[in-house]
């Protein structure tokens, strides 16, 4: 291992973010990457691997929770929220770039599926960001909502607007399942359940349950708007059989983005973080890094 691995401790408000810090054994002042899930993951599902990959290749990287996630504190927790989250990488990023140990010339930003919408998000208004890669992402969510089951919609926005109602009169949240094998969840599509538990880590104190408003609060979240500010380069790599995100979307977004480097596979929404997809995925964002970056 040419790395080493140290807790990081950021603020975002007046709430702790649980972080790791990868420090390569080589290079004074590396690059860093930038790190956080997508829907409701903490650091620790399936992104580590991601993380030694880009620390062995000699990058710097900062892998951390949002707020009521994982190692961080706030509440409630496990609230899935756009706009906490673009706030959580805001500050994060400013935090980074007062660091003295890297070259904060060199900050790349590397989001995944709802991340993935984050940092198209954060490169469109923020400065100091040298480059994104942006993995099966969230781009559209009125769009990707047209992809959840009809059948369930009724009792999904009732559930939705009574947790969003009581949140605006301080009651504890109505919650509803990430992912689940039948009734109103959040992430609904055939692959969903087995895929994403796949990367739940086993002892995790993560409950799955979020609050319901987020069904609703998701198809107002649209990156895609944003993609046209992008002035950085954008790596962004599509799922052709994603489940959750229209590829159609995918494309156009890829398309308002001045610099972009798309790839599409045939594969579904989950397969990037493991096996297969996963040793092309990487060996692709290594060399993406390389170019940006040397």
């Amino acid at each position: 291992m040419n790395y080493t691995v140290e807790p990081l401790i950021l603020k975002s408000h007046d709430d702790t973010l649980g972080a790791d810090f990868y420090r390569p054994n080589k290079g004074r002042k590396p690059p860093v990457i930038i790190m956080a899930h997508g829907f409701a993951g903490e650091r620790k599902f399936g992104l580590p691997q991601f993380a030694d990959a880009f620390a062995n290749a000699g990058y710097a990287v900062v892998l951390f929770d949002y707020r009521g996630f994982g190692g961080s504190t706030g509440k409630p927790r496990e609230l899935v929220s756009p706009s906490h989250h673009l706030e959580d990488w805001r500050a994060v990023l400013n935090q980074v770039k007062k660091r003295k140990d890297i070259d904060t010339k060199k900050i790349v930003l590397w989001g995944t599926s709802f991340s993935g919408g984050h940092v198209m998000v954060t490169a469109a208004r923020e400065k100091g960001v040298k480059a994104i890669i942006s993995q099966v992402p969230h781009v559209d969510g009125l769009a990707s909502s047209l992809l959840y089951p009809k059948h369930l919609l009724p009792q999904a926005m009732l559930t939705a607007t009574k947790d969003l109602a009581g949140s605006k009169l301080g009651r504890d949240p109505i919650r509803v399942p990430v992912v689940a094998t039948s009734g109103v969840r959040c992430l609904a599509g055939a692959d969903c359940y087995s895929g994403y538990m796949k990367m739940v880590q086993s002892g995790s104190s993560w409950m799955g349950l979020v609050p319901a408003r987020i069904l609703i609060t998701i198809t107002q979240y649209r990156p895609i708007r944003d993609a046209h500010k992008i002035k950085c380069p954008v790596l962004l790599i599509a799922a052709a059989q994603d489940s959750l995100i229209p590829i159609e979307s995918t494309r156009i977004a890829a398309q308002k983005i001045k610099q972009v480097e798309y790839v599409e596979w045939p594969m579904g929404h989950f397969d990037p973080y493991d096996g297969a997809w996963f040793n092309e995925n990487i060996k692709t964002q290594l060399a993406f890094l390389k170019q940006q970056l040397s």
